[in-house]
């Protein structure tokens, strides 16, 4: 494909090579196009929102004219009219303007380095890393929000002078001069006039139009499967697909030995309400183990979400099927209110309902409270609702904050801000402005646990199969809608994803309407507690000198951290030590690869 881009482009990018753009940022991009003066790059699928000319146009150079000819009627803002996932670079030789950027939601990324006038992008952070005249210097403070979250947030990435664009933005660079601008964001404009009937039609319509659109833009319904988990979102999925398509549905489903993390009959449940041909894949601990050095190699930034794991084997099943491209159910949770946390955070805001007179004795009481059972829950409870919304929704992920000085080193503490992992939680709750306390958190996770998490995950995991995803319910049209739902409608009473079920309960299995969230989890605590080549690879990592040497931890910390885990039976320490393997192995497939390099050259 790369070499295709190259002739593609001919003399239109030699220009903007003249302006600063280092020439090697036109380079591995999926498609490209070039009519009048304007060369269009794309990675992923897009198409304006009344055409379906798509990118997957199997080498014809059409499906760009009518995403050129958008630019040329409004400029910069023909972004806010396409749908699809996509990462964009476009440039206009007359002009001599670049524009780049990234869909709606952000499920392609893009990376960007500018200084004195010259400027580099790529889709991938690992593409800048031969570079020579591109510092990577480590952000300390990416590190650390790593650690207590398992990710790195956008704009930020690991490396100080690269930034990553957020979701629904554009750069654009004319002679030197770079700009940053939202182009579209998540709105949350209640319609309170909308009784539940309209709201579950409106729902269902809107996200039944965004699978027929990805569905039409993705070609043969044999290269075609879809996720299934057994949850309400992949089912919706995989039903709708079963009504489009003229041939079975394959879905692709992951189980494990380990009884509490299966639900592999939910998918079955699934599979044979919409007669869809279901392959399954039993995960084990040794064929996990195998797979690291290629999840690590995958990920050219820290990232520690271990649901890669089942990730990777289920699109390794489909890429053995014979698929090419697959439909996901990221996003529904965000939109439509189907995480468990949203139900806690309930809770904890029944708390400010109370009278304030009896809100301030309750808070006094519960300083003099002894922090022992069964009044350690009480205190908890009270201590946690007095704290602001951002900070008590990340509470529990913010370990390596509250015990820095237990396990970080000196010199490490005193290169970071220890605000940093909820400062970007908190500015992303802050910016959605006066809405709805759930339509906050929403807007928060789409941003944080959809966009920097669970799309990197379930991307990079496709790229290694070269297999494509598609996201319909990260969608422009299908976010309007759940933006106009009433948060009321979203969770109601204590029920999860109250609108979204009614939208589909006379099309899923009641079984699926009934069940509990779980999702691709998997018993990393178990492999990590009792498999003898998990336990050898922590410590291998974990306490080799190179690792101690990083400067990031202190050993005795980490000897600790491994001890509390084999002492208790929760999972709770095992997410931690999953992180602080995946940052070695990042550093080991990717950081001291680009030293080494570095020093050679």
């Amino acid at each position: 494909m790369i070499e295709a881009a190259e002739r593609s482009t001919g003399a239109e990018v030699l220009g903007a090579c003249d302006n600063g753009i280092l020439p090697w940022s036109w380079k591995g991009w999926d498609q490209v196009c070039s009519m009048g003066g304007v060369s269009l790059f794309v990675e992923g699928f897009a198409a304006s929102d009344d055409e379906i000319q798509t990118t997957n146009g199997g080498g014809r150079e059409s499906w760009g004219a009518p995403i050129i000819d958008l630019y040329k009627a409004q400029g910069a803002r023909f972004l806010n009219r396409l749908r699809g996932s996509f990462a964009i670079a476009l440039w206009d030789a007359c002009k001599k303007t670049l524009i780049i950027g990234t869909d709606h939601f952000g499920t392609r990324s893009i990376y960007v380095w500018a200084s004195d006038n010259r400027i580099a992008f790529a889709t991938h952070i690992a593409r800048f890393a031969s570079c020579a005249e591109i510092p990577k210097l480590i952000e300390p403070n990416s590190i650390y929000f790593y650690l207590n979250h398992s990710f790195i947030p956008a704009p930020f990435t690991i490396y100080k002078n690269i930034q990553r664009l957020e979701p629904g933005h554009f750069l654009q660079w004319t002679n030197g001069r770079m700009t940053f601008q939202r182009y579209w964001d998540m709105a949350y404009d209640e319609d309170s006039s909308l009784t539940e009937a309209a709201a579950a039609a409106n729902l269902g319509s809107s996200v039944e139009d965004s699978v027929r659109f990805a569905f039409r833009a993705s070609g043969r319904d044999e290269q075609m499967g879809a996720f299934l988990s057994g949850g309400t979102d992949s089912s919706a999925l995989v039903g709708l697909l079963s009504q489009i398509s003229e041939k079975k549905t394959n879905s692709f489903s992951v189980g494990f030995d380990e009884a509490a993390y299966n639900e592999i009959h939910y998918a079955r449940t699934a599979a044979k309400h919409f007669n869809s041909d279901a392959h399954e894949y039993f995960v084990r601990a040794d064929e996990a183990l195998e797979a690291m050095p290629t999840l690590a190699s995958a990920y050219d930034e820290p990232f520690g979400n271990s649901s890669a794991i089942p990730t990777y084997f289920c699109l390794k099943m489909a890429r053995d099927a014979g698929i090419q491209i697959m439909f996901a159910g990221d996003g529904g949770d965000e939109l439509f209110g189907g995480n468990e946390r949203y139900i806690t955070e309930k809770v904890f805001t029944l708390y400010h309902g109370i009278p304030s007179a009896a809100r301030t004795l309750i808070d006094q009481g519960a300083k003099i409270i002894p922090a022992f059972y069964p009044w350690r829950k009480i205190k908890n409870y009270v201590h946690k609702a007095n704290l602001p919304a951002w900070e008590r929704f990340f509470t529990y992920q913010l370990y390596f904050r509250d015990h820095a000085h237990e396990y970080l080193t000196d010199e490490f503490r005193e290169s970071i801000d220890r605000e940093f992992a909820l400062d970007v939680p908190r500015q992303h709750y802050l910016r959605a402005g006066n809405i709805a306390p759930l339509n906050r958190l929403l807007y928060v996770d789409l941003k944080l646990a959809v966009s920097d998490n669970d799309l990197f995950k379930v991307n990079r995991t496709a790229e290694i199969h070269g297999i494509q995803v598609r996201y319909p319910y990260l969608d422009p049209l299908v976010g309007s809608i759940s933006g106009k739902i009433p948060a009321r409608l979203k969770v109601k009473g204590w029920s999860k994803r109250y609108i979204f079920k009614k939208a589909f309960e006379n099309f899923l299995p009641e079984a699926i309407l009934q069940k509990k969230k779980h999702g691709f989890g998997l018993p990393t605590g178990e492999w990590l507690r009792h498999h003898l080549g998990f336990r050898d690879l922590a410590r291998s990592l974990l306490l080799d000198s190179r690792a101690i040497q990083r400067g990031y931890f202190k050993r005795s910390a980490v000897e600790q951290l491994l001890k509390l885990h084999d002492s208790e039976a929760s999972s709770y320490f095992a997410t931690h030590i999953w992180n602080l393997m995946m940052l070695e192995l990042w550093h080991r497939h990717h950081a001291d690869r680009t030293s080494s390099r570095a020093s050679t050259n």
